[in-house]
């Protein structure tokens, strides 16, 4: 049994072909094709991806036939080696049976996710074409066989029509959810027929979204705790996709004259948006600046040029990176706050946002249920990093060689040594600090004079100013009068004290004081009197 028979009956019992796809022997002599592995994406999610010189023979050693008792089977008849024929009969099995993988897998979305009956494509007429257009040899004529190309060109192209059109009808997250959690795993030549479909279907931002999250699944695999790592380096990425267009016969949808400057600074601008993410210190910062909704008008904004190699390279690093970094902030979340509060604090982000943005769903709810049982260990962010580098730099360097410390038996040698170890500028600073205090204390204590400064205050004589009913003596310090009351202030009415308070305020003038304080002798002010205001407080 060949690769390509190894192949379908691998596809059959994943229900990617169906049983009358495929079943007779090869016609076409496929002894120089490089193998190609039996990869189901599984946990590794290993991709047949070919090698940048070759041409993907995905189901290149195949012929179809029709199982309906009506038609009769051709039996097989060999091709001349002709290498100009021998690659369109590849290109069109191929092309077929691309069709027929994206035809079950359109059904498997719109069966479980829409809830509808499929409206499935009668497929007998391209077969039949595809069928008649490998029985043309080299002997035939060029008119049969431009009849025969014809026809099938026509068939295919019906069939990407009804397909493009049912796929108008499906949204990104239903394909998604579909890839994602089919059972068995969808194989990687069935998410190349995706890619294959999309790549040449009409654009639309659906269409582009679509191969957005096909694309970066087919370079990348499923790692620990939600992440994702890349199968390989960028410029292998970039090289396996120049490949894939060449192969799917897929034509620029970007202008022909579209400077390679402006290819590249959109390239560069995925990286941007990466490093931004990456260097994000918390989850609040991404949403504070809006992030998702960024990346999102970012993608529709360079709308064909998405599918410039450079691009769809740099955006499936870019898609793994933002994908990995949003899981990372939400378990650094974790640490701080508990499941529930953290879903109510982001309870308005858009999760169908973010799983576009990162190439597979990202579900806040099941991340946060994921790790509640364990530990969360987060790694740290590039910040973080680039702190804790310069903090490095600017610590002294070891000396290269110590006196070894010979350990003392007494408590005499053992603070000794703990005082050599102490940084001696530390250690002159607080013995000059608590000599300061000392001195302080005891300048205060024994050297400084207890009186307070009378300096700008003068007596005044209460005996000539008819205040000696209720003051016991006066003083004027500045522009105010200050009088100190006598215990008979107490048995005053208020209409006395405001009438005593009046006749100080009228003597205070006399001496060019412009308010009156009389103290009672708790010390506290007990009348208060000034040109536009008038104060007695009552018990």
């Amino acid at each position: 049994m060949n690769v390509f028979e190894d192949l379908l009956s691998e596809l059959k019992e994943e229900n990617l072909l169906e049983q009358t796809v495929v079943e007779a022997a090869s016609a076409i002599d496929t002894t120089d094709e490089p193998n190609v592995p039996d990869v189901v994406e599984d946990v590794d999610e290993t991709v047949a991806v070919p090698e940048p010189n070759s041409v993907m023979p995905a189901f290149a050693a195949a012929k179809v036939t029709q199982q309906v008792p009506e038609v009769a089977t051709p039996p097989a008849v060999p091709i001349k080696p002709g290498h100009g024929r021998e690659f369109f009969n590849k290109r069109a099995v191929a092309e077929v049976s691309s069709l027929q993988m994206v035809e079950h897998v359109l059904t498997g979305v719109e069966r479980e996710y829409l809830k509808i009956v499929p409206k499935t494509f009668d497929d007998f007429n391209a077969k039949k074409a595809l069928n008649n257009s490998l029985q043309i040899t080299d002997n035939s004529n060029s008119e049969e066989r431009k009849h025969a190309e014809f026809e099938l060109m026509q068939e295919t192209e019906s069939w990407c029509s009804a397909l493009a059109e049912r796929d108008r009808n499906i949204p990104v997250s239903s394909l998604r959810q579909y890839c994602e959690n089919s059972r068995p795993a969808l194989s990687s030549q069935a998410l190349l027929a995706l890619g294959r479909f999309y790549r040449n279907s009409p654009y639309s931002e659906s269409v582009r979204a679509k191969f957005d999250f096909v694309i970066t699944r087919l370079f990348s695999r499923a790692g620990e705790d939600d992440r994702r790592t890349a199968l390989f380096t960028r410029e292998e990425t970039l090289e396996h996709i120049t490949t894939l267009y060449r192969d799917w016969s897929s034509v620029a949808l970007y202008t022909a004259d579209t400077d390679e400057s402006k290819v590249l600074l959109t390239a560069l601008s995925f990286e941007d948006l990466a490093v931004e993410a990456e260097n994000a210190s918390s989850f609040d910062q991404l949403i504070t600046s809006d992030f998702f909704g960024r990346l999102r008008l970012f993608k529709e904004s360079i709308s064909e040029l998405f599918y410039a190699p450079n691009v769809t390279a740099a955006a499936i690093d870019c898609n793994i990176r933002i994908g990995n970094v949003y899981v990372t902030l939400i378990e650094r979340e974790q640490t701080k706050m508990d499941g529930s509060s953290i879903q109510k604090k982001f309870a308005d982000i858009s999760e169908q946002a973010v799983s576009d943005a990162a190439g597979h769903t990202l579900d806040l709810a099941e991340i946060i249920r994921a790790r509640a049982q364990t530990p969360v260990v987060t790694a740290p962010t590039r910040s973080e990093l680039r702190q804790a580098d310069t903090q490095q730099e600017r610590m002294p360097p070891a000396k290269a060689a110590q006196k070894p410390q010979v350990q003392s038996s007494t408590f005499t040698d053992k603070l000794a040594a703990q005082f050599r170890t102490v940084n001696k500028w530390v250690l002159i600073t607080a013995v000059a600090v608590v000599l300061l205090c000392a001195g302080l204390a005891i300048w205060v204590n024994y050297y400084a004079e207890d009186r307070v400064s009378t300096s700008g205050v003068r007596n005044f004589d209460l005996a000539s100013s008819g205040l000696t009913a209720h003051l016991k003596s006066a003083k004027i310090s500045g522009d105010t009068f200050y009088g100190l009351l006598d215990p008979s202030w107490d048995t005053q009415t208020k209409e006395k004290r405001v009438e005593f308070l009046q006749k100080a305020f009228a003597v205070a003038q006399q001496q060019k004081c412009k308010q009156v304080n009389l103290i009672a002798k708790d010390g506290k002010v007990a009348a208060y009197a000034s040109a536009d205001r008038t104060d007695v407080i009552m018990p």
